[in-house]
Order: structure tokens, then sequence, then C-alpha cells
């Protein structure tokens, strides 16, 4: 079995409908077959944890890495895992979180670029839902300012949905456009530290549609 180093071993796990059971150690791993991981977090999430069958484990540092695997024994405070393999990146999977967020958007209309202030209520890598009292239109695109991340965004965005949402005031879900890298694991880091920091959250398959 291959030892993994100390920093490297810090994962999150999830049952099958996608929802966090705990934090693990990740003991050891020998290919993309078997794996051994020790859950933490308290009795009742290791306890919640030592029964699941189909466990879904993603790296603290980097939400984009993404196992399943199939518990075969549980033995020691720790689940043994067969059938072990990695999700691709591309298979469209968000972590998401209901955060609540003051900021504001930007879009340029005949030539003019006009502010107005938004409230977050949804959040994912894939893009992000809010109030605004400007109405915009499906398929527009504006700039959206992130401020939860370690450094604030301004990230490119289109809209997707709107609905009234009370008298001069309109619900959108939006799908970010042209993401680095480095600003999408920015949001994905910013989405996983409060889902933990919540106690629970769901990892969410599909491309972004907003609630």
């Amino acid at each position: 079995m291959q030892r993994l180093n100390k920093e490297d071993n810090k994962w999150m796990l999830f049952d099958p409908a996608y929802t966090l059971v705990a934090q693990a150690e990740l003991e050891s791993k020998r290919g993309d077959f078997i794996a051994v991981l020790r859950p933490e977090g308290g009795k009742d999430k290791i306890k919640e944890a030592m029964k699941m069958r189909i466990v879904f484990f993603s790296w603290t540092e980097d939400p984009d890495v993404i196992y399943r695997g199939e518990v075969t024994s549980r033995r020691g405070g720790r689940l043994y895992l067969e059938n072990v393999t990695r999700m691709a990146p591309d298979t469209g999977h968000h972590l998401r979180v209901r955060m609540d967020f003051h900021s504001k958007l930007l879009c340029v209309r005949d030539g003019k670029m006009f502010r107005s202030p938004i409230v977050s209520f949804d959040l994912s890598a894939g893009g992000i839902a809010f109030f605004s009292p400007v109405e915009l239109e499906i398929g527009e695109e504006c700039e959206v300012v992130i401020p939860v991340t370690t450094e604030m965004l301004v990230v490119k965005m289109k809209i997707l949905r709107s609905e009234i949402a009370g008298t001069r005031r309109w619900k959108y879900a939006a799908r970010f456009s042209d993401l680095s890298n480095e600003e999408e694991t920015m949001i994905r880091q910013a989405i996983f530290s409060e889902q933990w920091r919540r106690g629970k959250c769901r990892l969410l398959s599909g491309t972004y549609e907003g609630r």
C-alpha cells in the first residue's frame, strides 16, 4: 500500500446522494482500485459514514479531484474501498452552496456601462443565482463581482433564466463564462470552505440552472 504525505490525505466524504457526511483521512491508496479511508468529524458523523456502501470522496485542496469507491469491508474505524475510480472533470459535477452576499453587476447597453446592486443566494463554480432591481434579458451578458473568494473576482456571466420576485425586483440564474482555471479554483475553494463550515453540502451534477 502506498503511504500518502500528510498534506495530501484530507478528504471530504459524500454519500450517493452527494450529501457531505464527514471529513476523512485517506490512509493509503494503491493505484486506482483500492483505498482505505478513516472517517473523522465526531461520533455521529463517523457512525453515519461507517454505514455507507458507495462512497464519493473529494480532496479538500482541489474539489475537482473526486473519486468513487465501493465499500467492501469496515474494521478498525476504517472503510476499505475497491473499484475506486476518479470522476472525469468534464462530467459537470459542481459544488454549490446557498451563499448570501451583496455585490454588483456591470452591463453594457447602447455603448454605455451601468452598475446595479445584487444579492446572491446561490453560488457554484458554474454560475450564480441572485436578486436584482434591474430587469435583464435572457442571454444578456454582464460581469459580476465575486467578493467571497480569497481575492475579489470580476467574472463574465450569461443570464439563463429570470422571474419576477416582487415590485421592481427580479430573480436570475446565470452561467459563468470564460473563467480561467485559477478563477474557477478560487470559486470552488470558497464554496467548499463554506460548505464544510456549515457541516453539510450538496454535490450537484449537471450544468448550472439555478434554483
